[in-house]
């Protein structure tokens, strides 16, 4: 990682923040990653401790221990990759690979739940080509998802996973979500429902959304 950044560690995020400094979680700052992993390592294992990185005017979360059904888990942190001015950091990229490896992390932190982390180089399925997700709400692409697998559950639809999950960014419990069911369309327009990962739910996303966009530009055209 470039010189331009430093690390730093957060004790226990259940505590909350207090601007005074007086009370709530304790941050520290490490020059380099080694000593910001040795600090968090030493941190309780039923902290919900985190580590991160920084580069002078913003800080990014890349791991966070986190309590799940049948024990604690460090998970990678997925927010950075929805930031501009970190997601095409190779540097950042590079460092929560070593992350997974070193904290032999099983499960990524995707908004509001927990998802497998992905093993080894991603491999698009032979049937999920050509195909694109169905939302039920024009434009609302997660409407598409029918069931979510509830790891020590099974199958529930979105509105059961809110029911049980409500607010997990407050009480730091995420579902660990593992396949979603979601209603898929091929190219001629046939109904073609699928299971997928949820890696493989991003990629569809991401077709689908391009595909949308060309559309709408094609007919914006004169």
């Amino acid at each position: 990682m470039a010189a331009k950044h430093s690390y730093y560690t957060v004790d226990d995020l259940r505590l909350g923040y207090d601007p005074q400094g007086e009370s709530g979680w304790r941050q520290s700052r490490f020059l380099n990653c080694r000593d910001a992993l040795e600090q968090y390592r030493s941190l309780p294992d039923h902290n919900v401790k985190a580590v991160g990185v920084s580069n002078g005017e913003q800080d990014v979360e890349l791991v966070r221990r986190l309590p799940t059904d049948s024990c604690w888990e460090n998970a990678l942190v997925l927010d950075f990759l929805a930031l501009p001015l970190w997601k095409k950091e190779e540097g950042v990229i590079s460092l929560a690979g070593e992350l997974v490896s070193q904290l032999n992390i099983r499960y990524c932190l995707a908004a509001d739940r927990l998802v497998p982390a992905p093993i080894g180089p991603f491999a698009s399925r032979r049937d999920l080509k050509d195909r694109y997700l169905w939302p039920d709400v024009s434009g609302i692409l997660e409407s598409a998802v029918r069931w979510l697998y509830l790891s020590g559950i099974g199958w529930v639809p979105p509105e059961e996973l809110k029911r049980r999950y409500p607010a997990p960014e407050q009480s730091f419990r995420y579902p660990v979500i593992t396949k979603y069911r979601v209603d898929g369309v091929t190219a001629d327009g046939t109904f073609a429902p699928l299971e997928v990962s949820h890696w493989e739910y991003l990629m569809l996303a991401r077709r689908t959304q391009e595909r949308l966009d060309h559309k709408k530009i094609k007919e914006e055209k004169p």
